[in-house]
């Protein structure tokens, strides 16, 4: 059927004013990314792992990826404060963006301290899939724990195999930690302590050098990864290996207000350059530790693996703490069993891809 001349001036009209909204939506949205300004802190200096491997890959790939719309303002090293403190402003919108570590924050997100459980993971990578997506939207961690507080987790990393190093004790079973105060981060792991005879005292990393120099402590939990960024070499002399007694996660999080007014197209942006923090940060954990390890041996620290009666000793107090630890979620009304099943399931899913 022809169309009239008039018909197809009309048409045309509206195809011209249709292309030309189009392409003023396209601008609208060029404008959001070109100005979003976001604040990130945290409490690692800029040459930590997390924040060289983590922190600096998130930034820089979510800067080129919007052209350089997307800035930060980078507080590094706690100078907005304590890891409690950083959760406190990320909630209250002074901060963006932060991490909210589930050792650190205990009263808060207990059920995220599944991840620091003994003798689950061995490989960091595995361990920050299995336990991201417990912490994305849909997941058992973020239903319960992170959506009910305003925030979204980004990227988590896990830092695995923790062994207890000492200033001057040899430690071969747990009848050797009787009496020791050891610094943990908080956590599950206080409970793992104390069911193998320790007394547990959280602090801060960054406080372990001077409670090690003062014999405030006597001894550090802590995975060989974290060592040498607060020099603890200096001051330790002895190591266990092959016990990994427990883990470390530290997600970091941004305010679901703040990403609420981002538009879709830099919040897929976010998404994308958190994935690509945490595959960096997880496989440099993985890299870099048998050289940490190393420098750790050549700094003069004696690594002892417990013969065959002390290992043994130890997998009867820590085989039960995974159990307890269920158990005592359950008994609290919160979901124990259901989240170490899922954390347990999807470990052996990644464990089972990799090979």
């Amino acid at each position: 059927m022809p169309v009239r001349p008039g018909r197809l001036a009309t048409m045309m009209t509206s195809a011209a004013l249709a292309l030309t909204l189009l392409g003023l939506s396209a601008c609208s949205a060029e404008a959001e990314d070109d100005g979003e300004h976001l604040s990130l802190a945290d409490s690692y200096a800029p040459t930590h792992i997390f924040a060289e491997s983590g922190v600096k890959v998130f930034m820089d790939e979510l800067s080129q990826a919007s052209g350089g719309g997307v800035s930060f303002d980078y507080y590094p090293a706690g100078q907005m404060g304590t890891p409690r403190d950083l959760v406190s402003l990320n909630r209250s919108d002074v901060l963006d963006i932060a991490p909210a570590s589930p050792a650190y924050l205990a009263d808060q997100l207990p059920l995220s301290s599944v991840s620091d459980l003994p003798g689950l993971v061995e490989d960091s990578c595995t361990g920050a899939k299995a336990l991201f997506d417990m912490m994305s939207p849909g997941g058992i961690l973020y239903e319960e724990e992170y959506e009910p507080r305003g925030l979204r987790p980004l990227w988590v990393s896990v830092l695995p195999s923790y062994e207890i190093l000492t200033v001057d004790r040899t430690i071969n079973s747990p009848k050797d930690l009787h009496g020791l105060n050891i610094r943990t981060s908080g956590g599950a792991l206080d409970a793992t302590l104390d069911a193998l005879g320790a007394a547990a005292v959280s602090m801060p990393a960054s406080d372990a050098y001077e409670a090690l120099s003062r014999k405030t402590v006597d001894g550090v939990a802590f995975p060989f990864i974290s060592v040498l960024p607060y020099k603890l070499q200096e001051v330790l002399g002895h190591s266990t290996t092959g016990l990994n007694i427990g883990a470390f996660a530290i997600p970091y999080v941004i305010n679901e207000d703040t990403w609420d007014r981002l538009s879709p197209q830099i919040q897929k942006r976010i998404e994308r350059a958190g994935k690509d923090a945490q595959k960096s940060l997880c496989a440099a954990v993985n890299t870099d530790t048998p050289a940490a390890i190393d420098t750790i041996k050549g700094s003069g620290v004696e690594f002892n693996t417990p013969d065959a009666e002390g290992m043994e000793a130890f997998d009867e107090k820590l085989a039960p703490a995974r159990k307890l630890w269920a158990e005592n979620m359950d008994s609290i009304g919160k979901p124990g069993t259901e989240v170490l099943r899922t954390y347990e399931h999807n470990l052996a899913r990644y464990e089972g891809a990799s090979k």
